[in-house]
């Protein structure tokens, strides 16, 4: 009976660790550089104006969890995000050679017939001016989030090997004003995305909460969804971009970087294991996948124990 038991324990915990697989909750290494570069473009009004610096703020308050170097992330807004500002952060902060770069661009976008642009002051920042810096980001780990409007235009041409990108909408044909970015920053202000409740935020998670969000608005104004949210993976892992509750408050904490370090090879054997999973019997599978799960299970304990996480 006992052995039964944890069998089915067993199965429902590997259920809900394919869930997490399956919801792009894998996470990078924390222990990884992290760098990037965060754009709030012009407004038009003082509305969109006073929204765009906010959620800049917010969504540079959180990467800072993952790398907390006074140089690591570069905030352009108001009359500092110019295009040659723009372009000369990316270069940068990509020649750094950190392990992973993220650029997040949160504003209007506009298309004039071909090309997609940035509204920015002076000249805006064009998809070839952004696919030229970006050719140059030599990080294995990049991620590209464009919460503007009509950035779907983007999201083929910048899709590449190793990196994410994030679009506020399908195609370049929704063109109004996007909600995305707003719920995007509201993510990573908070731990509202934080579907596992392991205090990394993964770009999945983001993505998911923010777009469900935006569908949320539309069918509560009752109004036709001008947007629709898009995320492409290739075949990166996916990406943290956020510490939250008590491993923020740790984030110099060395027990607790070595611990997630552990963590984080525990969560690649069962990847690895995962990904067997129809070349195994069922015995063979369940049997090297319960030891796995036990010890992510007392790790976890232990990083709880390490950072004061209480149930409450």
């Amino acid at each position: 009976m006992a052995a039964f038991m944890i069998k089915q324990c067993t199965k429902w915990l590997v259920a809900t660790a394919l869930l997490g697989a399956a919801g792009l909750m894998f996470v990078q290494p924390l222990h990884a550089s992290t760098t990037g570069v965060i754009v709030s473009g012009i407004g038009g009004n003082v509305e969109f104006e006073n929204a765009f610096e906010l959620q800049g703020q917010s969504v540079l308050d959180g990467l800072k969890t993952l790398n907390t170097s006074d140089d690591a992330f570069t905030l352009l807004s108001g009359p500092d995000a110019t295009r040659d500002a723009v372009i000369a952060a990316i270069q940068l902060q990509s020649s750094k050679q950190e392990q992973a770069f993220i650029l997040v661009l949160l504003g209007h976008g506009s298309i004039d017939g071909r090309n997609w642009r940035f509204n920015i002051p002076g000249d805006d920042l064009s998809d070839e001016d952004l696919i030229a810096a970006m050719a140059g980001v030599k990080a294995s780990d990049q991620l590209v989030v464009l919460a503007t409007s009509g950035s779907g235009a983007l999201l083929d041409t910048l899709s590449q090997p190793g990196r994410v990108v994030v679009t506020a909408t399908k195609s370049g044909g929704e063109i109004n004003a996007s909600r995305f970015g707003e719920y995007f920053a509201e993510a990573i202000a908070s731990d509202v995305a934080d579907i596992d409740r392991n205090e990394i935020l993964t770009i999945g998670e983001a993505w998911r909460y923010a777009n469900e969000q935006v569908v949320n608005y539309y069918e509560d104004q009752k109004l036709l969804a001008s947007e629709h949210a898009r995320i492409r993976v290739n075949d990166q892992a996916d990406l943290a971009v956020a510490r939250l509750g008590a491993l923020r408050l740790a984030i110099d904490n060395p027990e607790v970087s070595a611990l997630l370090e552990k963590r984080l090879d525990l969560e690649q054997q069962f990847t690895a294991l995962r990904d067997q999973k129809s070349s195994l019997g069922f015995d063979e599978y369940y049997g090297k996948l319960e030891p796995i799960l036990l010890d992510i299970a007392t790790l976890q304990q232990q990083i709880d124990t390490a950072t004061g996480w209480e149930p409450n």
